[in-house]
């Protein structure tokens, strides 16, 4: 009988396979195992490919080689076809039984999924946006390089192409293909929102390894210690939006999602405080909502206006404590990015600028400052840990010493619209002259 044909020899014979967080296993020979993943966060790049041994003292080990060439076509390194993953998780496994005290060689996504567990069993409040960034800028590129071969140069070149890679965008669930768009290079603030986007995930990346360094997992930590992160990135435009403006958004908005954008603007939380909010958050007696679990890990209680205790008033009426507080109109709750084109369909309705549901939450505090709201009360309110980010966004709104003096001293002059004198009678009157 002929030798079974493997399912991972192909493109079509992998499309075929489940797409799921458990990878597919072929073994190679005794003791060498290739695997072959298609799950989450995988959309449009391709599967992964693996591979599992034992130690002599049987303890199962397992790392990722790289990625799958379902998609792109293989460079031998962060790319491999069948052929080479397999060729790859033989040396892999010679590599292990030639030095059997020692550790298999940490990658560095093995080091990213280490930190983002360490750092969740913590209590991490941003591990989704951790996990879709490394998914989107670091795993592809970096993710099976061994952080023991990291370069200054190799993460400087990783850093500076993110800057003009194209900028991705939301895709369909359906999609084969992850869809993006082009960067304007000769934009100086696409550029400036690019290298920002760069700072944050390398931010992310010398964090996991940092971590790795920490523990003792790898000897050096020079390659991305002397990488510095791009420089004036942070000077970005925070857009408010003025009473009548979120009026005219919130009339735009319905059903749910009007609720939401609602509930954003009279509490100025995150939306990942508002989707994690229960009925039993909101105290009717005080007047106040609950926000237990916040970005920086305090909790806090955001006092009501009479609007939003109201709104929250006829959300909670009559449900089970732990419900959600606010849901989709389906009645599960929300998700991040499941309210996106809903808003963007209000905002073009509204005949407004294209915002995030972030930016809500500085519509919030930019109201509360230029109705004179000390900045050490809006930081409480906005649960920042500090005034800083008060101070960056937000000082110049409130009334000042310095702003009224300028006001009633600089020169104030009154200037009216200019006479255009006609170019022929001009000429003529200098001949005249």
């Amino acid at each position: 009988m002929g030798r079974r044909a493997s399912a991972f020899k192909s493109r079509a014979s992998r499309e075929k396979l489940p797409a799921s967080d458990a990878p597919e296993w072929e073994l190679l020979s005794p003791g060498v195992r290739l695997g072959y993943r298609a799950g989450r966060g995988t959309r449009g790049q391709g599967g992964a490919w693996l591979a599992a041994s034992r130690t002599p003292a049987g303890k199962r080990v397992q790392i990722r080689l790289g990625r799958a060439d379902d998609v792109s076509p293989a460079d031998g390194e962060s790319i491999l076809t069948h052929e080479q993953a397999k060729d790859a998780a033989r040396a892999w496994v010679k590599s292990l039984r030639s030095a059997p005290d020692a550790q298999p060689a940490l990658t560095v996504g093995d080091a990213l999924e280490r930190y983002l567990e360490a750092r969740e069993a913590e209590g991490m409040k941003s591990g989704y946006d951790a996990r879709s960034r490394a998914r989107a800028h670091i795993l592809p590129k970096l993710g099976s390089l061994r952080v023991a071969d990291l370069t200054l140069d190799k993460l400087r070149r990783w850093r500076d192409a993110m800057v003009t890679a194209p900028k991705l965008v939301r895709t369909s669930r359906l999609a084969t293909k992850r869809n993006t768009r082009a960067v304007d290079v000769t934009d100086p603030e696409a550029l400036r929102r690019r290298r920002d986007t760069a700072n944050r995930t390398l931010t992310l990346l010398k964090a996991a390894l940092n971590w790795a360094y920490q523990h003792q997992l790898v000897e050096s930590d020079s390659a991305w210690r002397l990488l510095k992160p791009f420089r004036d990135t942070g000077a970005a435009r925070v857009r408010f939006l003025d009473a009548a403006e979120q009026q005219r958004l919130l009339n735009a908005s319905e059903g749910a999602l009007r609720d939401l954008v609602a509930a954003a603007l009279m509490t100025g939380a995150r939306f990942g405080e508002l989707s994690r909010l229960t009925v039993r958050d909101f105290d009717r007696t005080n007047g106040t909502v609950f926000v237990e679990r916040s970005k920086n890990g305090k909790a806090r209680h955001v006092p009501l206006t009479a609007g939003s205790a109201a709104l929250f008033d006829r959300l909670s009426a009559g449900r089970a404590p732990r419900e959600p507080l606010l849901r989709r109109d389906d009645g599960d709750p929300w998700k991040p990015a499941q309210y996106q084109r809903g808003f963007k369909a209000a905002l073009e309705r509204a005949k407004l600028e294209s915002i995030s549901l972030h930016e809500l939450r500085h519509s919030y505090a930019s109201a509360m400052v230029r109705n004179g709201a000390p900045l050490i009360v809006v930081a409480e309110a906005l649960g920042h840990s500090g005034t800083r980010m008060a101070e960056k966004h937000y000082a110049h709104l409130a009334p000042s010493f310095v702003a009224d003096t300028i006001r009633r001293t600089a020169p104030d002059l009154e200037v009216g619209p200019s006479a255009v004198v006609p170019l022929a009678r001009s000429a003529a009157a200098r001949v005249g002259a």
